[in-house]
Formats: structure tokens, sequence, C-alpha cells
């Protein structure tokens, strides 16, 4: 019946109910909303149903389509496929495969291919690249080492020095923060999932970057799709290239899979791996998930409906078979109620319409079997600076968490604000994480600060990954030290909530969900009740997948597990099994086109030139950089001028990424991406340097080289006045030699080099360190090579470290001259101490071997 008291009015009814109430309402009102929903896909069934219910009979997905094709044009689609095959073949004494062969007019099978050898396993080392051709061998025969959804392990952080309140046990092998030096190397991990979302259209490429990120902290691998696998009504096989996204596939998954773990061994932590479980194929998307280790999911049929416009009938009523299956998979499922957020006119506005859409999602599928600690709301703060964003996001974050106590929470970070400025997007998401650690989060995801400009690049990738973990981690505790303001933040609180309850009310007046989509209630501008009417409307009968959802007959049967809705007989899988009972009937397709496909990629790749590097950004060798530049010309003029300087820097197509004015009559600040030509060949490199078996952060450098009570001398040599370098590298006060625990003489400026050995021999010291700014004539080589000369001349040298340093100076330089090390711009006093520790402990080493 239609509520008929204005809306203002039955808003301040609500208002002034206690929380509990509110809550209590919310949900009962949700239910109620939703089971007349879940009765329908009871009793209806669609093309992806009964081809998910051939799939889990062991069939392959052309076999799948080829047969639900004819039951289509037979009209026996609501029979149950599966169920009419499976009586075909007891009624003639047959296999379900001889049945269905007989049943399409087949003649006798092929005898099918036997699985290739999945060879020794693989394994990683962290010097060496991701093995991605050895990935794709015998894929047919590989099959996931773990199932379901894996959090991280809790347990002490490993660091000595800090008590942290929300961390996990470190990683096995991975990479800190920067600032990690000062602190001892030390590499607390949050106690929440982080997530990397991944796309690029080549899922070769996407594989080292899932190494890259998991080596920086993410454990929850997130696999955008390619633009428009929604409205494919079937599963796509192989490997095609995509755009935007990948191409979601079986052989896709699997190699995934199978890379995830060699990188889980490498970080010693599980990887989880997610994708989109959505579209016209999200049943049989689903039990491919099931089949093939996939760890999480997207499933919501409003995103399906709202964003992607297919019929709401199909999307409810394949919704439901899919999150059973997810559930018996114990799959995480994530919903996409941030999608409201990402389109709304005015996503400050939405608040109560998230809550709602969260509860429908979350209801659909407890019903369809879901414990709540697998289904997860996609939770974001809507808002973005210069709007007061943790005024207004705060209290919703706070209300949602109160009203879904006991459900998983993935804390998106915002995208619908998101700029092209990479700084200022940064900070946009710190502040979302800010709002996860005043609160709760069980996954934070992470959006590459170059979302807005391209598909993100690897560095992005990783960059965003960092960003949130120093976040998290530098927020640590946090909750412990701060309280909210009831009376601030409950009035906030209890006013969304009883929009969100108010907005329910109207929902069942209307007539329920079908008819508040084609009243437009969803992702309306306006904060509920008032409306805007720009909401999105979608009709039953419309939308992509319109007629294609059927009656179940009385006779419906369904011969598989983990199937929802009414069927006759007992709903176990029969005496031949099904795939997610039985991992030998699962059946792989490897390619279906014969050009398009990662081998035919692969081949590319590896006839290049052999040894030539360049770099890349989103494919292999694909040759994008980025260029940062000022323009100091009016904002009008500067955009040409930047793009013919990346021009005249040999970049081609380049456009610019972004441009912030610093002023108007001043200058632009611009980043410019394009392709570079230049290439280097590993034969022109140097040779790698060996890995220092020293200790990299300044306090472990301090431990170690404190207790040696080393003694330095150092002067700056010849006729040079300068003194400012040799201070740098000493000065306690600027983390020199002194910091390390190494006592520091400085004998003064220019000082004759006979003077300086001869100090160095009068004060018993271990390294001597000569400063040489002055370079005309090559003078700095002469003072070098002089210096070694005077210390074996004085029968010094075997004992002595030497060690010059200058703007000229390079360690290559150094050694040509006799001197043991050189250091050049930008050298730090730590990256003396680590060689000065390297060269005492080398010697030590030397000495006791002899």
């Amino acid at each position: 019946m239609t509520e008929t008291r204005p809306a203002s009015d039955r808003l301040a009814d609500l208002q002034g109910q206690d929380l509990e109430q509110l809550r209590d309402r919310f949900w009962a009102l949700a239910r109620r909303v939703v089971e007349p929903l879940a009765q329908y896909a009871a009793e209806h069934t669609t093309p992806s149903i009964e081809r998910s219910v051939l799939l889990r009979m062991g069939f392959d997905s052309t076999e799948a389509g080829e047969l639900v094709d004819a039951a289509v044009r037979g009209g026996w689609l609501g029979d149950g496929v599966g169920g009419v095959l499976r009586k075909y073949a007891d009624d003639h004494g047959m296999t379900v495969r001889e049945a269905y062969r007989a049943m399409l007019g087949k003649d006798s099978p092929p005898v099918p291919a036997a699985a290739s050898a999945v060879g020794p396993p693989l394994t990683l080392r962290p010097d060496e690249p991701l093995p991605v051709d050895a990935i794709l061998r015998g894929l047919d025969g590989y099959r996931p080492r773990r199932r379901g959804w894996s959090w991280r392990e809790q347990g002490d952080s490993g660091s000595t020095t800090f008590h942290y309140g929300q961390s996990t046990k470190p990683l096995k092998r991975g990479a800190t923060l920067q600032a990690a030096e000062y602190f001892a190397g030390i590499d607390p991990q949050p106690d929440c999932a982080i997530t990397a979302e991944i796309a690029s259209g080549r899922f070769e490429d996407d594989l080292r970057r899932m190494r890259m990120a998991a080596w920086h902290g993410a454990d929850h691998i997130m696999v955008i799709r390619t633009l428009g696998q929604s409205h494919f009504d079937g599963l796509l096989e192989g490997t095609p290239e995509g755009i935007g996204g990948v191409p979601i596939t079986r052989k896709q998954l699997r190699a995934t899979r199978r890379a995830l773990d060699l990188v889980e061994d490498e970080v010693g932590r599980p990887i989880n791996l997610h994708s989109y479980v959505s579209g016209l194929a999200g049943s049989e998307m689903a039990v491919v998930f099931a089949e093939e280790g996939v760890n999480g999911a997207h499933q919501d049929c409003q995103y399906n409906i709202l964003y992607r416009n297919i019929n709401p009938l199909r999307s409810v009523v394949d919704a439901f078979e899919a999150k059973r299956v997810l559930a018996d998979a114990d799959i995480l499922q994530v919903d996409g109620a941030h999608n409201a957020n990402s389109t709304a006119v005015r996503a400050w506005n939405i608040f109560p319409e998230l809550m709602v859409q969260h509860a429908l999602n979350c209801v659909m599928s407890e019903i369809a079997g879901m414990r709540r600690d697998r289904i997860a709301l996609s939770t974001v703060p809507p808002t973005a600076p210069p709007a007061p964003k943790i005024a207004l996001d705060l209290p919703y974050a706070v209300a949602l968490r109160y009203l879904f106590d006991g459900f998983v929470f993935r804390a998106q970070q915002n995208t619908r604000y998101s700029t092209t400025n990479a700084h200022e997007t940064t900070v946009l998401h710190v502040l979302d994480t800010l709002i996860s650690r005043l609160t709760s989060a069980d996954i934070q995801s992470t959006i590459a600060p170059d979302e807005a400009r391209h598909v993100p690049w690897h560095g992005a990738s990783v960059e965003a990954v960092s960003a949130t973990k120093q976040a998290l981690v530098g927020l640590d505790g946090l909750r412990e030290q701060v309280r909210f303001d009831e009376d601030v933040m409950g009035p906030r609180i209890r006013d969304l909530i009883a929009r969100a309850v108010l907005m329910f009310e109207d929902v069942l007046a209307c007539g329920g969900y079908f008819a508040a989509l084609e009243e437009g209630f969803f992702v309306d501008s306006e904060k509920y009740p008032e409306r805007g009417g720009d909401g999105i409307r979608r009709f039953r009968a419309g939308g992509v997948g319109v007629d294609t959802v059927v009656p179940r007959s009385p006779g419906y049967s369904a011969p598989v597990c983990s199937h929802f809705g009414r069927r006759t007989g007992s709903g176990t899988a029969g005496h031949e099994g099904c795939t997610l009972c039985d991992d030998n009937l699962v059946r792989y397709i490897d390619e279906l086109d014969e050009d398009d496909n990662v081998l035919r990629r692969r081949e590319r790749a590896l006839a290049a030139e052999p040894g030539v590097i360049r770099p890349e950004a989103e494919h292999g060798a694909d040759g994008l950089v980025t260029i940062s530049m000022f323009v100091p010309l009016p904002a009008g003029k500067a955009d040409a001028a930047a793009l013919k300087l990346a021009e005249r820097m040999n970049l081609r197509d380049p456009h610019i990424v972004d441009r912030v004015v610093l002023h108007p009559a001043e200058g632009v600040q611009f980043e410019v991406a394009g392709h570079t030509t230049a290439e280097v060949r590993e034969s022109e490199l140097p040779a790698a340097a060996a890995v220092s078996a020293a200790p990299s952060s300044p306090e472990t450098v301090r431990t170690s080289l404190s207790p040696l009570g080393l003694r330095v001398v150092g002067a700056t040599l010849g006729n040079d006045e300068h003194s400012v370098g040799l201070q740098e590298i000493t000065n306690i006060k600027h983390q020199g030699l002194e910091w390390f625990g190494v006592t520091c003489a400085n004998v003064g400026t220019s000082v004759p080099v006979e003077v300086l050995v001869e100090q160095a021999i009068q004060q018993e010291v271990t390294v001597v360190l000569a400063s040489l700014v002055v370079s005309h004539h090559d003078i700095h080589r002469v003072m070098m090579t002089k210096l070694n000369d005077v210390a074996v001349a004085r029968g010094v040298r075997d004992r002595l470290v030497l060690i010059a340093g200058g703007p000229q100076v390079t360690d290559e330089m150094a050694r040509q001259c006799g001197l043991d090390a050189g250091f050049g711009r930008g050298t730090r006093g730590v990256d003396v101490a680590r060689f000065i520790l390297e060269s005492v402990t080398a010697s030590e080493r030397a000495v006791s071997l002899r």
C-alpha cells in the first residue's frame, strides 16, 4: 500500500527511534524486499544456469553451449538441460557423454587427447624473472593446490623495537618501505589484506605485475575484465587480448593461479586471486572460478542491472545460482554497491542508497547459502577534498559498520573524484585509508594514482600498494587513542540509517524491487527521500538478455551439486559425478583463436632481437615513458610547447597526462607520456655488481660498524679550499660517519697528499678520505693516483682503505687510480659507512682464511 504521509514526517518519526530499533527494521525490510526475488529465482532458469549445470557434469563450454542452444530452440530449457540429459542416458543405458552426442546427432566421439605432463615443479628465485613460458606449458594437467579465501596469518610483526596492535606475520621475502632503512629494515605487515587491481589487456604481462605487487605487500590480486565481457552470453576461452582489462577465461585463470603459486612461495604468504562473476555468463563463471581455485569474486546482480543494462529478471535469477556455487566453494564475494559512488552526479548524497544496495546483496547472498564472513561490502568513502571529506564520510562509515556488523568490509579507495594528478589522488587515497583505520577494514583495496590517465602502469600499481601499506602501518593503533563524540556523531548516524529505512519502505510501497528499478529509485543525485529525477531506470521487459528467463517445469532437474532453487530428485551428481566433487571431470580448452592468443604474442616477443632492453610501463617492451617538465609560458601556450618539446626529445605520440598551472602568467608543470625508441643492449652494460651481504639500513650498519672502533682521517687535497662535502660525509648531524660510531679527524683543506698519509700513520687509522672538488686539467685523477703511490711508498697501503669523493669522481675512476672506492654526487654518509663495513669485513675474512 502506498504511504500517504509526507516523506518529511515519516523521516522525522524514524529519526526519533533508537539505533537498535532502526537496525532491526532495516534488516526486516531488506528481507521483505529480497524474499520475492529469491522465490522467483528458485522457480526459473536461464541459459547460463543450464550451461553451468553441464559444466559441472563434465562438459566443456562449447559442448554446453551447443546443448543449451538446442534446448532453447526446442523449448525444453525449463525442464533442466542437465536433468534431461541424465534421464536420456539412464533410459538408454549410456553415459551422459554418449547421450549428449546422441541427442545432438553427432558421430562417435574423437579420442580425447591425454593431458600434457605438467613437468617438474616450477621454482622461483628472487633474482630470476617469472618463467612465463614454463607456466604456460602443461596447463591442461595443472590443478590448483588450494581453494577458497585465505586471510593473513595473525602474529607478531617481527619488530623488536616497536609494538604494533594491527599487524600480521612478516613476509619471508619482499620490499620494505624506503624509510625502513632508518628503522633497522623492519617491514611490519598490516592486519588487513591489501588489494592490487591489475588490468593491462595481456595477462602474461599482468603476471609479472602481480609478482611486483605481492613483493610490496599485496595479497589480494583483482583482475579487471576486458571491456564488453559482461554482454557475452557464454564463456570466453583461450587468451585473446583485451581492452581495458583481461578476457577472463579458464586458461587465463589457470595460468594465473599457477603463477601465484610461485609468488606465494616467494613471499611466504597466500595470495588471493579475484575477478568478476557477473554479466550474462555469471552462473558459468562461478563454476569455473570454483573449479580453477579462484579465491574471491565480485557478484552482485545490481551491478549487472544498473551499470551494464542486463535484464533485471535474468540478472537476479543468475545471481542466486552463482552465489550458491561461490558459497560452497568458500570464495569470498564482494558486492558492487561502490559503483553507485562512481556513477552518481553528486556522490555525496547517496549514503542511504548505498546502505540499501549493500543490504540487498547481503540478504540475497545469505539466502543462497553464504556465510557472513564470506560476504564483503565494497564500501567507498564517497567524497573528496575540497569537500569536507572526513566530516561527511566518517559518520557514514561508522553507520555502515554498525548496520553490517558480522559481514566483511572491503574498503575501496575513491575513483569518482580521482584526478590525473598523482599527488592529489594519493592524498585522497590516504584519507580513505585513514577512515579505514578510524573504523575497520578487512580488505583495503588500492587504486593506482594514474588510473584517471590510462590503464594503470606497472610502477603506479606498486606505488598504490606501497602507499596504502605505509598509511596503514603509520596509523596502527589509532583507534585505541581516538574516541568519537557521540553527541556529534550519533544524530548523523541515526539520520543516515533512518533515510535508508525510509527508502526500503518506499521500495515495498511502490511494488518491490523491480518496480523501484522502473521508477528510477537508484543512483539518483539527491539525498533520499529527496529525488532529483535522474536515477537509472531499468525495465523487466528491457535490457540485454531480455526474454531469456523461463519457468522451471514441474519435473525440472539439475543433477549436480551447489544448485539453487526448486528441482526434482535428490540433487546429487549421480554415479558419473560432478566437477565440484571430482576434479578429474573438469574439461579444459586451450585456444580457440589461432592468431589472437598468448602463444603467438610470446612468439613475437621472443623473435625480437635478444638482449635489447626497452623501457616499459603497461606491456612488455612497449617503450612507454613519462617525463616531467616545467614550461615557463602562460597556460594557453604551454600545452603546445610541452608537446613540441616532447617530440624533440624523440617521443612518439606524446600526450599530456597531467598539467598544473603554477601561475597563469608564470608557467605550467606537466607530465607528458609517449613512446621512446631508445634502447640499450645488455652487452653494452657493465657487469652487475655482486649483491652485498652487508647490512643495508643505517641502523643495521651502525650496529655492525660502531663496535669496531674504527678511526678515519680525511682532507681536501691539493689547492682546493672546499670542505662542505667532507663535512657532510663525516659529521654526526647529517648522519655522517660519526653517527655510525666512527672517530673522524679532518686535517683541513688544500692538504698535500704526503701530509694526509702521515696523519693516517700517526693516528693509526683504518680509512683515509680524500675530498676532490676541483677537476680542471684532471687534477682529481692526479691526486688520487698520488695518494695510492705515497701509501705504497710508505709501506702502509695494505692496511689502509683509501676512498676518494667529489662531484667528478666515479668508483671506476678511483679504482683505476689505485684506490679502493670512489663516490660522486648524491653520496650519503651511510653509503661510505656501508662500504667501509664491507671492506673491513672482507679483510677480516681474508685474514682468517690464511
